[in-house]
């Protein structure tokens, strides 16, 4: 994972289809595709989503443009409930890139309440519960060191539309399996 680079575009708040720009106030929806070099992000205003929906759609969520000073780009507010779709999509998966994007969406999603961490498994993996419903998910904790961290958080903030990242480096520490965790089976 060392060097890794995370290359997906952030918003540029503006229709992939109808180039028209999204202003203050106006709900698009952000659409993810997997492509062979990794993920790639596309915007849509609501029209052209609904209208002619695109094709291979891996992970898709509405978000809102928020209102901004003059000075200030505009950002989306983050809606949980396509972050926590999109953390469930990534299970099973085993690309470097993808094991990192779901570990650090476990941890922003334990910071918004909506995961609990209960454990690890003995295997480099954690164990969280979704707050409501309790479902059960393992994550593998991938080999990150505090810039691979950072680096993945920066690109899933920039993924998201999020300023600034969804997590700080010091606050997404690798948290170690066997030290102050009990051992959950998995």
């Amino acid at each position: 994972m060392h060097n890794a680079q995370w290359k997906i575009a952030k918003s540029t708040f503006m229709c992939g289809s109808c180039a028209s720009n999204f202003k203050a106030g106006q709900s698009y929806v952000s659409v993810l595709f997997d492509r062979v070099a990794g993920f790639e992000r596309q915007d849509y205003c609501v029209n052209c989503f609904q209208d002619k929906p695109p094709a291979s759609v891996f992970s898709f969520w509405k978000a809102v443009v928020a209102d901004t000073d003059e000075h200030e780009a505009p950002r989306p507010a983050l809606d949980v409930a396509s972050v926590l779709d999109f953390f469930r999509r990534l299970e099973g998966e085993q690309e470097p890139q993808k094991i990192a994007f779901r570990y650090v969406l476990a941890l922003m999603l334990t910071r918004k309440k909506v995961l609990r961490l209960q454990g690890g498994t003995g295997q480099d993996a954690l164990v969280f519960t979704e707050g409501r419903g309790g479902e059960r998910h393992a994550v593998i904790q991938p080999p990150l060191d505090e810039s691979e961290i950072s680096a993945v958080s920066e690109e899933l903030g920039r993924l998201l539309g999020l300023r600034p990242a969804p997590t700080a480096p010091a606050e997404v520490a690798p948290v170690e399996v066997g030290r102050g965790l009990p051992a959950t089976p998995a």
